[in-house]
């Protein structure tokens, strides 16, 4: 009687090894098949700029985990501007890859350390630490000074500084003077050069080329410089942003040379005649050019050679063809037919 209880006990203690057994080793395999991720956009943004931070948990499907519960900050350095929709996506071998992206920001200059973030329901159904894995943001403050102790002033009125007429009566000989030889010098110019003089000098002459064309030819040019090559990185995109700020004044009469590139940025928010990816390379050319002027940026030869491209990608996708009368079209068919018949001529 004894032996038989001694040995149901036996079996009762194998039975609650083994289910223990079963559940860890269960605990094991799920833990090595969930992974957690975390990016950014960039690591370096201008004081009150704002990137996207990506959460991602891949998963069997079976299981079932919340995502971290962020709401307000990430550190007290960076801010949570808006927290994104869970996506999940359906992946092959009965696996899930659930997603959130945060938009956040920065108003304390200096470099900052983000730990991991934790995946604590997971860590505790799993009996091991779920993580992220660590990152760092850079932000750079262009300003020289920023007090915030001052608080906001007001800003100063214009001088009451009326002009009077009588302040050009001392410079009057002078001023007649000067037009008066150039007058004279014109004169003779024409003279020498047998010109005549225009009807109309003032009128305003139309532009030869539209201005993609000017645009890219100007592209040639500076390709053809090789700035960047002979370390002249910050000339290289000066000439390249000032370049397409003013193709889009004249593409899209927007007053992008006096605007910076945020400004110029919200300045095509709500327009249907430009693409995402047109002004995704937009924003990253303007973005490298803004590093490299006020934070001493030096991108890599890879990244000045794809800007080039994302600037002829950009003008290329904008542009605004022509639309040739009946006129202009029968004479550009004459001149080819002309051009051919001489070529066979020879």
């Amino acid at each position: 009687m004894v032996n038989a209880k001694l040995t149901y006990f036996n079996i009762k203690v194998r039975l609650l090894l083994a289910l223990i057994g079963l559940t860890s080793f269960i605990q094991s395999n799920y833990a090595q098949n969930v992974t957690v991720s975390a990016e950014m956009d960039s690591t370096m943004i201008f004081i009150g700029g704002q990137i996207d931070l990506r959460l991602q948990m891949s998963q069997p499907a079976d299981l079932e985990i919340a995502f971290p519960l962020l709401t307000d900050t990430i550190i007290k350095e960076i801010e949570i501007v808006k927290a994104g929709k869970l996506d999940t996506l359906s992946r092959e071998n009965q696996r899930l890859l659930i997603q959130q992206t945060f938009t956040i920001t920065s108003f304390d200059s200096g470099l900052h350390y983000i730990p991991p973030i934790v995946f604590e329901e997971a860590s505790n159904k799993l009996s091991q630490q779920i993580e992220t894995n660590h990152l760092s943001l850079m932000v750079v403050n262009p300003f020289e000074e920023v007090d915030p102790q001052k608080g906001i002033t007001d800003i100063k009125m214009p001088l009451n500084t009326p002009f009077h007429l009588s302040e050009l009566l001392k410079y009057w000989p002078w001023i007649l003077g000067m037009f008066v030889l150039a007058g004279i010098i014109t004169l003779v110019i024409m003279k020498l050069t047998g010109k005549k003089m225009p009807v109309n000098i003032f009128k305003k002459e139309e532009p030869q080329l539209p201005p993609h064309e000017i645009a890219l030819k100007e592209l040639d040019k500076i390709k053809e410089e090789k700035l960047w090559q002979r370390n002249l990185v910050k000339a290289y995109y000066s000439r390249v942003t000032d370049t397409l700020r003013h193709y889009i004044e004249e593409r899209y009469e927007i007053n992008a040379m006096e605007q910076t590139s945020d400004e110029i940025m919200s300045s095509f928010k709500g327009r249907e005649d430009i693409d995402n990816k047109s002004l995704d390379n937009l924003r990253t050319i303007l973005n490298t050019a803004d590093l490299v002027k006020f934070a001493k940026h030096e991108p890599l030869p890879d990244e000045n050679d794809l800007n080039m491209i994302n600037a002829y990608f950009f003008i290329n996708q904008t542009k605004q063809e022509e639309i040739k009368t009946l006129e202009e079209e029968k004479e550009a068919l004459m001149k080819k037919e002309e051009e051919t018949e001489a070529v066979t001529n020879k």
